[in-house]
């Protein structure tokens, strides 16, 4: 958090305190369980913590915890079912294996490999980055895997050509590897999270299966080359810099056993990401037991203590936080509810196609800040019977439509691999939601109208 505090922050928090104390005092509604106002308050209180970003992330996630244990009936097994998640151990996986690459060297060797190839220029360097994080949505099965393989290699890279900590350049290339890890992932059928848990929830409430080329089809040409375009640009534009270190100037670096050991270690967990689809191994345990290769005795990487001295567990809290919110938001069927209710000012009308694209995807949207991306599918899913009888639109078309709201996030806290990605390269949460506002707004001014001009190519309303 940034030592100076702002109007915006502040207000954000004042207002949310005050919806939270105004949801407290009402009476829940036909149906719903009685606790569920005061499930909503508490969710209010943390999403704008989260959104101001006036405390640390991980702070917000234990004053969560702390609020929905003593004012909520919510159960333990449910406020902290974060931490039986494997996400959160696919982070504290890849906090101890960030670590080796820091450590070990293995970063700057291959840095000043990739200074040899990539083009000279800033600007070149982030469509490079961007180009790279792209192509592993395709092999790496995990953002967060993604995120922590590239981004102590990139910070390194980002030391050997003069971005040092607190510039432009260096938070332009780690918002980079961040933003080109997660945007155009979502438009990959196992690339991401949020797809999986979609693909899940349409099998197991509607009985749809959708095919790895059809999601592909559907969703990358638009969401995919936009998200590829943009994301440079927009690093180059809101993070203006200039590399002042000269490649002449770069000394060779020489690889140790380290880290070769260290790359073999890797190259093994790359494997095994691979081949997920035949051994059922979750990329979280993978991850898990490559940073216990990491730390065992006489292995040589690094060693256990580093677990006490040089790592950080705030992104591991606050992502645990997040996923506990979003499953207390689901067990008490508020997530439902709430949409229900935007449907209900914002009726779809059959035959009005364009607008009810535009809703339906700013109602997802608008969910996505009190489940989360990774949780909002699990709602929306729900509903999407009612919203293909209102629309006249086949059922897999409206299931098809929630990838988009996922690209309009507006905070960091909706997408857990962001605050990873930030943590590892040292970016300040304001740079950060500077570029998700702006990919947002991307999301609206371009991606929304030509994905709707594509699937009307493709008959997707018909």
């Amino acid at each position: 958090m940034d030592k100076s505090i702002g109007i915006f922050p502040v207000s954000v928090t004042i207002i949310g305190l005050l919806v939270g104390i105004f949801l407290w005092c009402q009476t829940p509604p036909l149906g719903a369980s009685s606790d569920t106002m005061q499930i909503a308050a508490v969710v209010v209180v943390a999403v704008s913590l989260w959104a101001s970003g006036i405390v640390p992330e991980y702070f917000t996630a234990i004053i969560f915890f702390f609020l929905a244990m003593v004012l909520t009936d919510a159960a333990a097994p449910m406020v902290f079912s974060g931490f039986h998640s494997a996400a959160v151990w696919m982070i504290f996986g890849g906090l101890i294996i960030g670590a080796a690459v820091q450590e070990t060297g293995f970063g700057r060797t291959l840095a000043s490999w990739l200074l040899k190839i990539f083009p000279s220029s800033y600007f070149g360097i982030l469509c490079g980055i961007t180009a790279v994080s792209t192509v592993l949505c395709f092999i790496i099965p995990s953002n967060t895997g993604r995120i922590v393989i590239m981004i102590p290699i990139f910070m390194a890279l980002a030391d050997e050509i003069g971005f040092g900590p607190g510039s432009h350049g260096r938070a332009g290339m780690g918002l980079a590897v961040a933003a080109g890890s997660v945007y155009p992932s979502l438009a990959v059928l196992p690339a991401a999270v949020p797809n999986l848990g979609w693909l899940g929830a349409t099998e197991s409430i509607h009985g749809i299966t959708f095919t790895y080329a059809e999601y592909l089809i559907a969703n990358f040409p638009v969401i995919g080359t936009v998200s590829i375009i943009a994301i440079p640009l927009l690093c180059r534009t809101l993070f203006a810099d200039e590399i002042e270190k000269d490649d002449d100037k770069v000394a060779p670096i020489k690889s140790s056993a380290e880290q070769t050991r260290l790359m073999m270690v890797l190259a093994a967990a790359l494997g095994l990401w691979l081949t997920d689809f035949a051994h059922g191994v979750s990329p979280a345990w993978i991850a898990l037991g490559a940073a216990l290769i990491c730390m065992l005795p006489r292995v040589g990487l690094v060693p256990a203590s580093i677990m006490m001295s040089k790592i950080s567990y705030a992104p591991w809290f606050f992502v645990a936080g997040v996923i506990g919110m979003g499953a207390v938001v689901a067990d008490a069927g508020l997530g439902a509810y709430i949409s229900g209710f935007l449907f209900d000012i914002i009726p779809l009308t059959e035959g009005q196609d364009f607008l009810n694209f535009v809703t339906i995807s700013a109602v997802g949207a608008a969910m996505g800040l009190v489940t989360t991306v990774p949780g909002q599918p699990a709602i929306m899913t729900t509903l999407a019977t009612e919203i293909a009888a209102s629309t006249g639109w086949p059922i897999k078309t409206v299931l098809l439509t929630q990838p988009l709201s996922w690209t309009m996030a507006m905070f960091a806290y909706q997408f857990p691999p962001f605050i990873l990605a930030a943590h590892l390269a040292g970016i300040s949460m304001a740079h950060l939601t500077r570029l998700i506002l702006a990919m947002c707004a991307t999301a609206w001014i371009l991606i929304m109208p030509l994905l709707y001009l594509w699937w009307q190519a493709l008959g997707y309303f018909k």
